[in-house]
């Protein structure tokens, strides 16, 4: 045994002794970071986005059919992009029967499950107070033919103890519910009860179960799932009894913020968006996982909308003044240019918004850029999730981006990016979470060599660890094993992956870490792209905001120039075809998105890629 292996068996062996040693074990806890059980009252518990939406459309009055047609002339039959991608995880999508008509712009190919919405619930008989046409839909006929599964939403938004307490009305949902499923040689029921009251948690569960069991039994192929808040303020979801039965659970991702908030701030944060609100996508995983869900029943639904507010000022964050609030769909952004001219980035959040004047008020959007909605799609991959969901189909329509955004995360064309910025779950500003226990595999396409810079390290020491893998999985030779503020530095991989393991108790939170990775790439001739032909980056470090680059085209080739901050956000972005020669390209980064740190220079000649850390001082 060499003297490296016998110290790394040490670590592992003090890192588990201690542990053990400690368990159970009184510790301060950090109010706010740690991850304790929600509170047992919400602040104040909203509708959802899924119940604000249904009133509305139901207030204005028009039917399935006469959306279908209102909706059909606008969304022209999508062009197909001639790929083979296949998917490779779920990607579950709503279809509210106001986006009847819009199904033509759906790629099949990318969309593993829809869920018509909605079979909406008479608490009092268990009977549908409308259906909205699910027996004929169109968009049932055609997610049924190219081959996506199809599932019947039945939502429940109030009356709860009177729907539980009466159990012909409970088993006559679960009938008429397994009966239309059949009808349409459909694959599933997804449930979204929203609102349930503490008291009515056991009831909830054991029609869960009730459900689950009548359903396999009747159709042993289909599928039952469940959307969850992404709050559980009350520990209403008994998700660990449900488990047994539940296909799969989706996270409702958003109404993180919502439109009675006092603050304006994203719908779905990744992570917190400020330090007095510590709620947030990656708590929420954790949570549920913590809870009892098996990783690959667990989905992560993401909004292809946004809020808007009146607020108080043009500063991040502003209070709301309680005059105007609205919900803005993706295509509602992107169709009104001139409105949602000049997007920010909220980095410790890892979310986009547009602040505009209003009259003599401020107005503040925030949701999603392809960039932000990707950085979630990383999330889920990171946490080894199912998948995700969508909230609501239709609602880009007219834009390939966000199909394209999933195609190129979720299919088997994906491609990991040779370079990037690599957090704990607390993100750039924030403190990781308690009890977490997950692991993730960095590793580029065509990557032959990477290596990962620690720019910042500092675990709670003894208790919480960091382990790395050379390679592909946890069985691959460790590393080391890391804790406290024994930061692993710059690590080398001896090929082109490696692979994390990150393990906390139920004690105190600590800062975590950031680190970078970077990875050199084969050309198709199969010379790595090294040291010699690496582009010259001066000066370096730069203390103007500019600097310049040199390289070289051996033939004429696209070359593609891009400039990343270490929170993951594109500051500039440059492509062209340039013919056999040595260029010097000056980059001069915008003073307002540019402050003094560390950047990361992205050059793709052709094949070859090469990453250069650039300092600003």
């Amino acid at each position: 045994m060499s003297a490296l292996t016998a110290n790394i068996s040490l670590l592992a062996i003090i890192l588990l002794f201690i542990g053990t040693q400690l368990a159970g074990q009184p510790k301060a806890v950090q109010t706010g970071h740690a991850l304790s059980p929600w509170p047992s009252e919400p602040p104040r518990q909203p509708a959802s986005i899924h119940e604000e939406q249904l009133r509305h459309h139901k207030a204005l009055g028009i039917s399935p059919e006469a959306w279908q047609a209102i909706n059909a002339p606008k969304a022209p039959a999508r062009t197909k992009s001639g790929n083979d991608c296949r998917l490779q995880k779920r990607v579950f999508g709503w279809h509210p029967y106001w986006s009847n008509g819009l199904e033509a712009q759906y790629d099949w190919d990318l969309l593993s499950d829809l869920s018509y919405f909605a079979y909406e619930v008479n608490a009092a008989t268990g009977q549908a107070l409308n259906t909205y046409n699910w027996a004929t839909a169109p968009v049932v006929t055609q997610a049924l033919a190219n081959g996506t599964r199809v599932h019947l939403c039945a939502t429940l938004f109030s009356n709860h103890a009177t729907f539980f307490g009466n159990a012909t009305a409970r088993q006559t949902l679960i009938t008429n519910l397994i009966t239309l499923v059949q009808q349409r040689g459909a694959h599933g029921i997804n449930i979204d009860f929203e609102a349930v009251p503490a008291a009515q948690s056991a009831n909830l569960t054991a029609f869960i179960i009730a459900l689950g069991t009548q359903l396999h039994s009747a159709l042993p192929d289909a599928e039952l799932s469940v959307a969850l808040p992404a709050v559980d303020w009350s520990t209403v979801f008994n998700v660990a009894a449900m488990n047994a039965q539940v296909d799969l659970f989706i996270i409702m991702g958003y109404d993180y913020y919502w439109g009675g908030s006092a603050q304006a701030g994203p719908t779905d944060p990744m992570y917190s968006f400020t330090g007095a609100y510590n709620y947030n996508h990656a708590r929420s995983i954790a949570y549920y996982l913590n809870a009892g869900i098996p990783r690959e029943k667990l989905l992560l639904g993401l909004p292809y909308y946004g809020r808007e507010w009146e607020t108080a000022s043009d500063q991040i964050p502003a209070n709301t003044t309680g005059n105007f609030h609205a919900s803005r769909t993706y295509k509602a952004v992107r169709d009104n240019s001139m409105t949602y001219a000049e997007r920010g980035y909220h980095p410790a959040s890892m979310s986009s918004y547009y602040v505009y004047p209003s009259g003599n008020t401020w107005r503040q959007c925030f949701i999603n850029s392809e960039h932000t909605l990707g950085r979630r799609y990383q999330l889920a991959l990171q946490r080894g999730l199912a998948g995700v969901g969508i909230w609501a189909l239709g609602y880009d329509a007219g834009y390939d981006d966000l199909w394209n955004l999933l195609r190129d995360h979720f299919t088997d064309c994906a491609v990991q990016v040779c370079s990037d910025t690599l957090y704990d779950s607390g993100g750039p500003a924030w403190n990781y979470y308690h009890n977490e226990n997950y692991s993730f595999t960095i590793a580029p396409e065509g990557a032959a060599s990477l290596s990962v810079n620690f720019l910042s390290f500092q675990l709670e020491n003894g208790y919480d660890s960091l382990w790395i893998y050379d390679g592909a999985s946890t069985a691959a030779p460790l590393i080391g094993a890391y804790t406290g503020a024994d930061s692993p530095g710059t690590v080398q991989a001896s090929g082109g992956s490696l692979t994390f393991r990150f393990q906390s108790d139920v004690g105190v939170a600590a800062p975590g870490w950031t680190a970078v990775y970077e990875c050199s790439t084969v050309s198709a001739a199969g010379d790595l792209a090294n040291r010699e032909d690496r582009p010259l980056v001066f000066p370096n470090p730069a203390t103007t905001g500019a600097f310049n680059v040199q390289y070289d085209v051996e033939r004429r080739e696209t070359v593609q120039l891009e400039v990343w901050d270490l929170n993951g956000r594109r500051i500039l972005a440059d492509a062209q075809e340039q013919a056999p020669g040595r260029y010097e390209t000056l980059i001069a980064l915008p003073q307002n998105m540019a402050p003094k740190g560390v950047y990361l220079l992205r050059l793709r000649i052709g094949d070859k890629v090469w990453t250069e850390r650039v300092v600003l001082h």
